[in-house]
Order: structure tokens, then C-alpha cells, then sequence
């Protein structure tokens, strides 16, 4: 809640650096393995080609692992697989986070990122996780969204920009 308070007042730090995204990626994944029930697959799905990002890496991070943990309470066998490829000619790669639980009905899929949405009320959490995905993602440069053509149940997707670094090395005459 003070995480979404604060970016909404402009509040909120941000502290980017350049980091390489597999790091991140192993980061979340190691954070949230004791979270996945037996019988569910944790998979990682690197692009072959290094990427480093201009980010804020406790809050790619905090993305990263707030899908990953929603995927982890909603699947009871199967896999959840993290992935990114690098697309657009290199001006953003495309992370996933792709599970076999019980996916979101098409018509609740538009929902699930308004503050305090919750499919299943049973469930633990506040409902805010994904709006902060969405606030974080979109202050990054990116986007998210649901694939709503993928019904093996769920698929996050978003966005983030590789910002190219140009070699100022070469000293002009």
C-alpha cells in the first residue's frame, strides 16, 4: 500500500543502474522455489542472447517475483516457466512468466490489474500486486498485460526497454 501510494505522489525511488537480466531473473527465482508445491516445475527460459538492462533491479525483481508467486498459488501441478526474448531489433526484450494452474477467465482478465482485485477471495494476498507490477513496469517504460490467446492457464507478459549505451571512447580531431 505505501509502495502504491508513493508512486502515485511521485515518491517513490527509483535507483537505475545497468544489470544483467539473467542475474535478476535467477535472483527471483531462487527467492520464491520454496514457494512452489511439489509437483509444480520451476523452469527458466533465458534468450541465447545477454541482456543488460537500465533498471531498478529491487524493482524488476519485485515484479518478477510477484508473478512468479501468483503462479505458484494457483498451480497445483504442471510447470511455471520465467522467459525473455529480446525483440524489436534489440529495443526490448519480452519477459513471461507462463504457469499450468488455473488460468483467469477471459471476461476477468482485463480486472485482475485494478487496485484490490481478487478472483479468488479465498486466496492470501491484498489484491494490490499487480496494479504495483503494472505502476512499476509502466514508470520503467514497458508494458504488461495477460496473453489471452495462451488457455494452458496463465501467461503474464510485459515489456522493458534496452536503452543502447553508444561508445563515446572515440575522441574527436
Amino acid at each position: 500500500v505505501l509502495d502504491l501510494s508513493r508512486m502515485e505522489t511521485g515518491d517513490l525511488n527509483f535507483k537505475f543502474d545497468d544489470y544483467p537480466l539473467i542475474e535478476c531473473c535467477q535472483s527471483a527465482l531462487d527467492s520464491i522455489c520454496h514457494r512452489i508445491p511439489d509437483g509444480v516445475e520451476l523452469t527458466f527460459t533465458p534468450d541465447t542472447i545477454p541482456v543488460i538492462l537500465h533498471t531498478d533491479t529491487l524493482r524488476l525483481q519485485q515484479i518478477l517475483t510477484n508473478l512468479l508467486t501468483n503462479s505458484a498459488k494457483f498451480t497445483q501441478e504442471g510447470e511455471i516457466n520465467l522467459a525473455y526474448k529480446v525483440e524489436e531489433g534489440g529495443k526490448q526484450v519480452r519477459i513471461s512468466v507462463t504457469d499450468t494452474g488455473c488460468g483467469i477467465p477471459k471476461e476477468k482478465q482485463s480486472a485482475v490489474f485494478q487496485r484490490f482485485e481478487k478472483l479468488d477471495e479465498n486466496a492470501q494476498g491484498s489484491g494490490l500486486g499487480l496494479s504495483i507490477c503494472q505502476l512499476i513496469i509502466e514508470h520503467i517504460g514497458g508494458k504488461i498485460w495477460i496473453d489471452p490467446d495462451y488457455t494452458g492457464g496463465s501467461r503474464f507478459v510485459f515489456t522493458h526497454p534496452i536503452h543502447q549505451t553508444r561508445n563515446n571512447s572515440k575522441k574527436e580531431d
